[in-house]
């Protein structure tokens, strides 16, 4: 019996047929035509190969996901401790969640999606991941934050290798002084190098491998009932590396910046994080004082 077969998200057969569909461009902005220069700064970018897409969908399409973006989020996992605050749903096949997200991962893990992406990046095994796994409808409250950390490397279920992050926005009006910025930084974590602002149908497209050190780390402070809005989508291949199984990144590599403070309490659960999930339970025993408005 396969233990992972319940953990599959997406819907291959739904997969093949969008795929075959000659509908798919038409959810996509003018930048899937423009591939050959697109390629050229996405390998030239600094700190790291990517590249930022305003208009990513079709205005019809980003609007309907905006509008169906749910407003109760009592269902949803929460992450919320010292490194990183923020609420996450993935399953798509939920019946209370409008099936526009399904079909917006499913138009993304399309063949003709795919081959572009394969020509932007030079990635020619990239592929879907069929669990969606971290992947989804993501959203940062007030105080929300993700400190700066690398993206797990081996996947726990298929094996493959986490080659490419697709992070949509999908927020209105969102105000630069509430912060919420992905931010990219340099190998050694000395200086950010790249702020993405959060702009509607805004996308960010980058590499993940051992130097895309990345996070939105300073606390958002936008009004209690607005969240910064998004889609988070990965692309995978076979595994390009050739390591000792304990060598590979299994969970995300957390690290602090230069103007953070040393703090023993702090690297424990970067120690923790890099093995497991932080529990509600780990707070009070390794930050007692912990408050996320802090």
């Amino acid at each position: 019996m396969n233990d992972t077969a319940g953990k599959v998200k997406l819907d291959i057969q739904q997969i093949r047929e969008i795929s075959e569909c000659a509908t798919v461009d038409s959810f996509f902005g003018d930048w899937i035509h423009t591939i050959p220069e697109l390629k050229e700064k996405y390998a030239n970018a600094q700190p790291f190969e990517h590249i930022v897409l305003d208009n990513f969908l079709s205005l019809e399409f980003a609007e309907a996901l905006y509008d169906a973006f749910p407003t109760d989020t009592t269902d949803w996992f929460v992450y919320e401790n010292p490194i990183e605050v923020k609420y996450v749903y993935d399953n798509i096949h939920d019946p209370q969640l409008d099936p526009i997200f399904r079909q917006y991962f499913h138009l993304l893990s399309s063949e003709p999606m795919i081959q572009r992406f394969r020509t932007l990046t030079d990635i020619n095994d990239l592929t879907y991941d069929e669990y969606l796994h971290g992947a989804g409808l993501h959203c940062h409250p007030r105080y929300g934050k993700l400190n700066i950390h690398l993206d797990y490397e081996k996947h726990p279920y298929s094996g493959k290798e986490r080659r490419l992050n697709v992070i949509y926005f999908l927020s209105k009006n969102w105000n630069p002084e509430w912060k919420g910025s992905n931010e990219l930084w340099d190998a050694k974590v000395t200086q950010c190098v790249q702020k993405t602002e959060v702009v509607f149908n805004r996308a960010i497209i980058f590499k993940t491998n051992d130097i895309s050190w990345h996070g939105l780390p300073e606390p958002i402070q936008c009004p209690d009932k607005i969240c910064r809005m998004s889609l988070a989508y990965y692309y995978v291949s076979p595994l390009n590396t050739s390591k000792d199984e304990k060598e590979y990144r299994k969970k995300a590599k957390y690290t602090r910046r230069p103007c953070d403070p040393p703090c023993a309490q702090l690297d424990q659960l970067f120690e923790i994080r890099s093995l497991r999930r932080i529990e509600p339970e780990d707070r009070p025993h390794y930050f007692p004082n912990w408050s996320k408005e802090f």
